[in-house]
C-alpha cells in the first residue's frame, strides 16, 4: 500500500514511508485541504557537519521534525504531505541534523514536482493567478519559479544566426517592445522593452561584436522606416527584406479607403445612388480580390444584383465612377506584380506617373513602395518572411490579455521565454508503408 501511494504521488524516494490511514482532511488558510502523513527515515554513516564516521551509537536518532510540503493537487482539494523527517544527533560535534530527501530542496516547503507543474503550466495560456490556484501556491511563488527557470534560458550573445527577423508588439498602454528571432527556426533571441533606435543600437553594440554582426546575411522587417538605417549601421553585410504581406496590406488598405471615399459620395437621397452605395458597401471584398482569381465562368446569386458572374459584378461596380476604375486598375497592376514576384513589372508600374484620378491614398502608398523598392527586390529573391514572428506576437498578445497586463516587464519577458521553450510541438502521426498502401487503395 505504501508503494502504491508513493507511486500515485510520484515520490521516487524509497526512504519515505506512507503511514497507515495516511489520508486525512482538514483546513489550512481557511480552505479545506487534503493531508497525507508520511515518514522520512534512514540510517546514516557519517555526520554532514563534522564528517565523523558513525561508530556504534556516536550518531543516533533524536526524534522527528514535521514539515508541511505542498505537492501537486490530488482531486479537488489542495494537497499537502505531512512529512515527519528523522532527526539525528552527533556526539562528536554535539550538533543535530535532519534527514534530507530529493522531493523537496533544503529549507523549502514546496515540492520539486509542484515547481515542475508550475513550469509546465506556464507553457499554456494561463494567467499567473490561475496557475497559483491550480498548484496551491501563491502568485508570488509562481512568478519566482518562472523567473528562476527562465534564467537558465538567457540569450546567447556569442553568436547570431545568418537570417534575422525584426518586429515589435504592444505590452502596455503607449509602450512597444522590440523582439528579434531566428527567421529559419523561429527561436526568440531576445526581447527589449523599447523599440526606439537608441535602445536597439545600444543593445547590439553592447552584446555583439562587429565580426559577429557582419555574419548576418538578411534581416526581414515590416515597412518600419526606422529599422532601415539601423540595420545598415549594425549589420553592414545584411540584405534588408520587406515582408511581402505588409506590401499587399499597404496597397489593399489604400484601395479600400478609396472605395469608402467614393462610396460615401454616393450616399445621397437619390434612389439610384443609394443602390450603388449599398452595393459598394456589401461587395467590398470583391474589389480587393486579385483580378485573376475572379470567376469568369460560374454563375451565382448575388444580393442586389441577381444571378451574375463574379467578374461581371466587379465590372458593373467599377462602371459607377471612372475614378474607381482607374484606381482599381492601378491597384491590380501593383498587386499582380507583387504576387508574381516580378520586380521589373513592379518597377515599371511604380515608375510611371500616377493618373490624375488616382486617390491620395494610392499615391501615398506608391510613393512608399518606390522608397523601399531595393528592399522589395530582396523580398522577391529570398524566401524569408515575417510569418513566424507575427505568429509569435499573436501568442504574446494572448498571454498579455489573459494576465490583464504585466506591470513588470522582466516578469512578462520571463513568462514569454518559458511559454515558447516548453510549448509542445504537435507531431504528425507516423504512417507505416502498409497503412499508406491501404489509404491509396481507399
Amino acid at each position: 500500500m505504501s508503494n502504491d501511494i508513493r507511486n500515485l504521488l510520484d515520490i521516487q524516494d524509497k526512504n519515505i514511508y506512507v503511514n497507515e490511514n495516511a489520508v486525512t482532511y482538514g483546513e489550512h488558510k481557511g480552505k479545506t485541504c487534503k493531508f497525507i502523513k508520511a515518514t522520512l527515515t534512514y540510517e546514516v554513516d557519517q555526520c554532514p557537519n563534522c564528517q565523523a564516521e558513525k561508530i556504534g551509537s556516536t550518531i543516533y536518532k533524536n526524534g522527528t521534525q514535521l514539515s508541511r510540503i505542498t505537492i501537486p493537487t490530488m482531486g479537488v482539494y489542495p494537497t499537502y504531505l505531512l512529512l515527519s523527517k528523522q532527526r539525528f544527533m552527533c556526539k562528536h560535534c554535539v550538533t543535530s541534523f535532519t534527514a534530507q530527501t530529493n522531493i523537496v530542496k533544503r529549507h523549502s516547503f514546496i515540492s520539486s514536482n509542484t515547481k515542475a507543474q508550475i513550469i509546465i503550466k506556464s507553457a499554456g495560456a494561463q494567467s499567473v493567478k490561475d496557475i497559483s490556484q491550480d498548484c496551491g501556491v501563491s502568485g508570488a511563488t509562481v512568478q519566482r519559479v518562472i523567473n528562476k527557470e527562465a534564467d537558465t534560458y538567457k540569450p546567447n550573445y556569442n553568436a547570431l544566426p545568418k537570417h534575422l527577423s525584426f518586429d515589435e508588439f504592444k505590452y502596455a498602454k503607449g509602450k512597444m517592445a522590440f523582439e528579434y528571432i531566428d527567421v529559419e527556426t523561429g527561436d526568440i533571441l531576445d526581447i527589449l522593452n523599447s523599440r526606439d533606435n537608441r535602445t536597439i543600437t545600444d543593445h547590439f553594440i553592447t552584446n555583439y561584436s562587429l565580426s559577429t554582426r557582419k555574419q548576418v546575411q538578411t534581416v526581414t522587417i515590416d515597412m518600419n522606416a526606422g529599422y532601415v538605417s539601423l540595420i545598415k549601421e549594425m549589420f553592414p553585410n545584411a540584405d534588408i527584406i520587406i515582408d511581402r504581406f505588409h506590401l499587399v496590406q499597404l496597397i489593399s488598405r489604400a484601395m479600400n479607403k478609396t472605395r469608402v471615399k467614393i462610396m460615401n459620395q454616393l450616399r445621397t437621397s437619390h434612389g439610384e445612388d443609394q443602390k450603388k452605395y449599398r452595393r459598394l458597401k456589401r461587395y467590398w471584398k470583391l474589389l480587393l480580390k486579385k483580378r485573376s482569381n475572379l470567376s469568369y465562368t460560374e454563375y451565382k446569386y448575388y444580393g442586389l444584383f441577381g444571378q451574375r458572374l463574379e467578374s461581371s459584378v466587379v465590372q458593373e461596380i467599377l462602371n459607377y465612377r471612372e475614378e474607381l476604375k482607374i484606381n482599381y486598375d492601378l491597384y491590380q497592376d501593383v498587386l499582380e506584380a507583387i504576387d508574381e514576384k516580378n520586380y521589373h513589372t513592379l518597377e515599371n508600374v511604380l515608375s510611371k506617373q500616377c493618373p490624375t484620378a488616382a486617390s491620395t491614398y494610392l499615391r501615398t502608398s506608391i510613393k512608399t513602395l518606390r522608397k523601399h523598392l531595393p528592399y522589395i527586390k530582396n523580398s522577391f529573391q529570398y524566401t524569408y518572411n515575417n510569418g513566424r514572428i507575427e505568429g509569435i506576437n499573436n501568442k504574446i498578445k494572448v498571454l498579455n490579455r489573459i494576465a490583464y497586463g504585466y506591470r513588470n516587464f522582466n516578469h512578462y519577458k520571463n513568462r514569454i521565454r518559458l511559454h515558447f521553450k516548453f510549448k509542445p510541438v504537435a507531431k504528425k502521426p507516423i504512417i507505416s508503408d502498409e497503412n499508406k498502401s491501404h489509404s491509396r487503395v481507399a
